[in-house]
């Protein structure tokens, strides 16, 4: 699999080398984005990653070329933006880019959103099988468990989840010191948007984090998380529309 990376920054393309080359991605680099449109043809990428901080004006023709070329299951087309305006959102949408990754977010997140893109637009090489996702602030997504001892409600955070299980901080590591490897969790509830899932999970780690492995979810509820999980970049490239500033 092929992704060329259109940036002036050459640490860009050796961060992307060093995350997403080991999953099967052969990274190609080019800081002339006109140079890009003479070689897209030659190179036919499998993905693009476009930083429009770096050229904010020339996305668009190459965009362009690529879906006159490529839809977008065949080549799939990301743009680096820092709060784009809202035409400019508009304008990627319109013209069928797949997604757009914010800038400000860390590097990991940065590549997390790269990764799941490519997942859903295209066919990953990857020896995981199931999709991750690293939640931000704009995830409407939230856990909650009995302890399978004290009976306490142990509230925190999603470090990670994915339809197999999560990643999970607590707020009180105190009420959690004592759980230990395969305790089960016969009381969680997982919250997803508004949507309260009852599941059945147990202890796979107890440190940092915790780590939970999911048993079984209440009728539909394997589904839902399923599709939030999915439609990650679908509503992060409608955010990005609704919510980019409308010049007057």
């Amino acid at each position: 699999m092929k992704l060329l990376v259109v940036a002036q920054r050459k640490d860009l393309k050796d961060l992307i080398t060093y995350h997403l080359n080991p999953i099967g991605f052969e990274i190609v680099y080019f800081s002339d984005p006109v140079k890009v449109v003479d070689s897209i043809d030659e190179i036919q990428p499998d993905m693009l990653l476009f930083n429009a901080v770096d050229f904010p004006r020339h996305w668009k023709p190459v965009l362009k070329l690529l879906r006159e070329k490529l839809n977008k299951e065949q080549g799939v087309f990301v743009i680096l933006a820092k709060d784009p305006p809202y035409e400019e959102a508009a304008k990627a949408t319109f013209l069928g880019a797949n997604g757009i990754i914010d800038a400000n977010l860390p590097e990991k997140q940065q590549m997390q959103r790269l990764e799941e893109l490519y997942r859903r637009y295209g066919s990953l090489k990857d020896q995981r099988r199931f999709h991750r996702l690293i939640p931000t602030e704009a995830d409407r997504l939230n856990l909650l468990f009995s302890h399978p001892r004290t009976l306490a409600i142990i509230t925190g955070s999603l470090v990670e989840i994915s339809i197999k299980g999560a990643s999970f901080l607590p707020d009180d590591p105190s009420l959690t010191a004592d759980l230990r490897r395969d305790d089960p969790l016969q009381h969680c509830t997982l919250k997803v948007e508004d949507d309260p899932i009852a599941v059945i999970a147990r202890i796979t780690r107890n440190e940092e984090t915790i780590g939970l492995q999911f048993r079984s979810f209440e009728t539909g509820g394997h589904h839902k998380l399923f599709r939030y999980l999915q439609n990650r970049s679908q509503r992060e490239l409608q955010n990005a529309v609704s919510s980019a500033p409308r010049e007057e």
